[in-house]
């Protein structure tokens, strides 16, 4: 079965596909439907991990904050490997970013005064994270959604999964897709693609992210021949609720920020022995230093402490983490202090792109957490990932516009092969060997026990668990090769066995 051809195809319903979606639907080429575009979403399309992004979206806005603070923090966040161009570029675009977020219908919150209230969270020098209680990320899906829905011209394929894509040598991208409610197979061609599929979460046996998250647009970039850096680079958020299941409900940092204080179960607040900035340093610091206090007592959580914060505080602005500390473990946060553990969060390397979102492959784009756009360096500034969606979106749009010459489509043939793979024991090697605290030995046992897992793969039917678990097995080959390659400590990468140009 074949659909239409595409002039541009967007796979991923988070804010990196929606905006790059609305920003392209302002155009007046597709006002007048002179350019076609697809958004395929792996499951609906308001199933994403922005949906579940808590804390907010960072952009310069109140007196006594500047440009150049919010580049200092992200240089200093990310251990100075970001590209400070891109960090200009982008820090620089975000109040104009955060006004076509308020245009297209999100509502953040504001203070008494009437202006926007503020928080400060971890890294940050300054108050500049725009919020929606603690559920800025639904707020800005739900907001993309409608404006999307109000599109005459949208053209949305959701429960879709894009299980292959070959390059013709005319240009042409040609896409293997599974419609996953019909049960078939379909192919589209395209003359751009856009890659906003997110992260790699379910590598690991625990994470804040959705089950949708297994790498699939690191491995597709990877085939056609794209550049893939810093996989390694894997951000985990030091404070997901401790609790049973592989998908962790995250207490969002700026609990932190409003004064919440990390504590040992002895009731020690641990963190003035590991940084000045305490509670508030960056995330790789923070989870460092949680889980070395854990190993100093043999405890498998530490304890989030808010309970010096007012009810009325925690009511107005953390509604969501009190419900579900009350939901998951009959907590109430008011008089009792939550258990928590660092989590796998964040992909902070990816398929590197240029300053418009451009790969090494012509006409093929990675916008959002696939991406390596030099923001991040070795370590995300908290709240800076969904302004980097947005900015990379809008840098995006004016190449996406730029069509080549007519395109004849040539044959090509898929060749499709499904294996059965256990992604448990991926995620628990993976989660094992290539955690917070790293090393050499357990690196290469955990890429060998990969590859013996990949050789004795038996051939089954297509089905989707089984497609992507196979894709699981790739990135995951990928990320600890990438570890292998690493030869210092910076960041989120931390290997005992390497040297440190970080105390701890």
């Amino acid at each position: 079965m074949r659909h239409p051809h595409f002039d541009i195809v967007i796979v991923g319903s988070g804010i990196a596909g929606l905006s790059t979606f609305l920003y392209l639907s302002e155009s007046e080429a597709f006002k007048a439907r002179e350019i076609s575009i697809c958004l395929i979403a792996k499951s609906t399309v308001e199933t994403t991990n922005t949906a579940w992004a808590q804390g907010g979206i960072a952009a310069v806005h109140a007196m006594g904050d500047d440009f150049e603070k919010h580049i200092g923090d992200t240089m200093v966040a990310g251990a100075y490997l970001n590209d400070i161009e891109i960090v200009r570029k982008v820090v620089e675009a975000g109040p104009a970013l955060l006004n076509d977020l308020i245009r297209w219908g999100t509502c953040f919150d504001k203070n008494a005064t009437n202006d926007y209230d503020l928080a400060k969270e971890g890294g940050h020098s300054e108050a500049r994270i725009w919020h929606a209680e603690d559920q800025t990320g639904h707020a800005i899906q739900s907001a993309l959604m409608q404006y999307l829905s109000d599109s005459t011209n949208a053209k949305v394929q959701e429960n879709t999964l894009l299980v292959d894509v070959i390059k013709d040598t005319n240009g042409l991208f040609h896409l293997h897709l599974f419609d996953e409610l019909n049960n078939i197979f379909f192919e589209t061609t395209t003359s751009k693609l856009v890659l906003a599929t997110g992260g790699t979460g379910m590598l690991y046996s625990k994470t804040t992210n959705q089950q949708i998250a297994t790498g699939d647009g690191i491995l597709i970039a990877e085939k056609l021949g794209a550049t893939i850096e810093n996989l390694s680079y894997v951000q985990f958020h030091p404070t997901g609720l401790f609790h049973d299941g592989n998908i962790s409900f995250l207490v969002s940092e700026a609990l932190r920020g409003a004064g919440a204080v990390l504590r040992n179960q002895q009731g020690e607040a641990f963190m003035r022995q590991y940084d000045k900035r305490l509670d508030l340093a960056p995330r790789d610091i923070v989870s460092r230093a949680i889980i070395t206090e854990m190993g100093k007592n043999g405890e498998a959580f530490v304890l989030l402490d808010a309970t010096h914060l007012s009810t009325e505080l925690i009511d107005q602005h953390f509604p969501a983490i009190k419900a579900h500390c009350k939901t998951l473990l009959n907590i109430d946060i008011t008089n009792e202090m939550i258990p928590v553990v660092p989590i796998q969060h964040y992909s902070c390397g990816g398929v590197k792109v240029d300053a418009f979102g451009e790969t090494s492959v012509s006409g093929l784009y990675a916008i959002g957490e696939v991406a390596s756009t030099g923001l991040h360096g070795a370590n995300r500034l908290a709240s800076n990932s969904l302004l980097e969606a947005i900015a990379f979106a809008k840098f995006a749009t004016e190449k996406l516009l730029d069509f080549p010459a007519d395109q004849q489509a040539v044959p090509v043939t898929f060749k499709l092969k499904c294996h059965g793979i256990d992604r448990n024991q991926i995620q628990q090697l993976l989660s094992q060997h290539t955690g917070i605290i790293k090393n050499t030995k357990g690196l290469k046992a955990a890429l060998s026990a990969l590859q013996n897992l990949k050789s004795n793969a038996i051939d089954v039917a297509f089905n989707p668990h089984d497609h992507t678990s196979g894709v699981l097995l790739e990135v995951g080959i990928m990320l600890i090769e990438d570890a292998l390659k690493q030869q210092k400590n910076r960041g989120v990468f931390y290997n005992e066995d390497l040297v440190n140009d970080f105390v701890l």
